[in-house]
């Protein structure tokens, strides 16, 4: 009997899980970083560190889905949206900070995430040169000795790439559907961006999906989110000028 229990336990446990997750990776000037997976919550499930230029988690997954790979390198970690489920994935990390990782894995749907990521980092290379340059000098420790005209003119410097940022999203989300009109990603990537504050821009990229991408799960969910929001905006533009 007990051991009829055990195994009802064993194969309870493996249906609870999403698969077996394979990642080694290579990182070059990162020795002993720390490397984690995140959950939606920030909550850590996987962990391991970057020696001899090389890390690996070969781990059970809880469920299949997006999380979060982030490496502690410096001061701030480095975050990256990746898709796991079960299957392999090489990954490298790279040194140039605005880029995305290179990942060869069997999994379609990081396969279709790495498309655009990799899309978008082509498009905005030069912006993200230019942010990191502001940042800096944000965030150098000597600002506090600037006149006040100049820390202003970075704090203005610094708002007006944010928003610049929010403008080109959309650029490279139209460009991305352009040329690539059957990648179903981009339903889960129009969550990701501010699209509150741009709902019209949001909803005629959303629009500009072929039906079978609008009537996928994603599609729906963020397609009946982004119409009330942009007709309320509509609404707003041709009260403000009357």
């Amino acid at each position: 009997m007990k051991n009829l229990y055990y195994f009802i336990i064993a194969i309870f446990l493996n249906g609870c899980s999403a698969g077996n997750v394979d990642i080694t990776g290579t990182a070059k000037g990162m020795e002993g970083a720390p490397v984690s997976i995140l959950d939606l919550e920030g909550k850590t499930i996987f962990s391991s560190s970057i020696q001899s230029g090389k890390f690996s988690i070969k781990k059970q997954l809880p469920e299949t889905g997006y999380y979060t790979l982030s490496i502690l390198d410096g001061s701030e970690p480095r975050d990256f949206e990746i898709y796991l489920e079960d299957g392999t994935y090489n990954i490298e990390i790279p040194q140039n900070k605005s880029d995305y990782l290179k990942i060869n894995t069997t999994s379609p749907t990081q396969t279709k995430l790495s498309a655009y990521y990799n899309f978008e980092n082509d498009l905005m290379a030069k912006h993200r040169q230019e942010v990191e340059i502001w940042k800096a000098r944000l965030n150098d420790p000597k600002i506090k000795d600037l006149p006040e005209d100049e820390f202003q003119n970075i704090l203005d410097h610094v708002e007006s790439n944010r928003v610049r940022e929010d403008g080109l999203h959309v650029a490279a989300i139209d460009s991305f559907i352009k040329k690539y009109p059957t990648n179903d990603i981009i339903p889960h990537i129009i969550t990701n961006m501010n699209y509150q504050s741009y709902p019209y821009a949001y909803y005629n990229l959303y629009k500009k999906l072929n039906p079978e991408i609008q009537n996928s799960e994603e599609g729906k969910k963020i397609g009946e989110e982004l119409k009330p929001l942009s007709k309320k905006a509509e609404e707003n533009v041709i009260i403000r000028k009357r």
